[in-house]
């Protein structure tokens, strides 16, 4: 962690952004460890952040200083299931793809990324939020606000 000498800005990807987007999330499939390497992840994230970056349905914020990317945060509006209905028109708002440079990380960076998607959310009529965690980020979306529960995995 450095302290930061420039105040982050913060602004919405574009299909220009692509190559960076593509490039910090395989930093965070390569910090996550063992489930896949980014190698082999990346031909799929290069056509799921092109369709992301086009879709009406999603926006990657993007936090930068002195020009680099240094992480970044993925809203997209989910349709729910009716029998969990959230909202009348069964949406909720799915907080994904949450990463901070390990050298930017404990100085707001993270919380203004996701500030930001819920505004983004509120924005689109969402009031609720949900979202996936690594085991060492549940404390810092615990501050955020976030409530745990639990969900199962097995690889297949």
């Amino acid at each position: 962690m450095v302290a930061l000498a420039v105040e982050p800005t913060y602004r919405v990807a574009t299909l220009r952004d692509h190559a960076v987007v593509v490039a910090l999330l395989c930093e965070l499939i390569d910090e996550l460890g063992p489930i896949e390497s980014a190698d082999r992840i990346k031909p799929l994230l290069d056509g799921d952040i092109r369709a992301a970056l086009r879709s009406p349905q999603v926006r990657i914020f993007l936090a930068e200083i002195g020009g680099e990317v240094v992480g970044l945060g993925r809203a997209d509006v989910l349709v729910t299931d009716p029998i969990f209905r959230l909202r009348d028109d069964h949406r909720c708002g799915y907080v994904d793809q949450m990463y901070v440079r390990p050298l930017y990380r404990a100085q707001g960076v993270g919380g203004e990324l996701l500030r930001r998607c819920e505004d983004w959310f509120r924005e689109q009529g969402i009031a609720h939020s949900l979202l996936h965690s690594a085991p060492r980020a549940t404390r810092f979306y615990a501050r955020q606000g976030y409530q745990p529960n639990r969900e199962m995995f097995k690889r297949l």
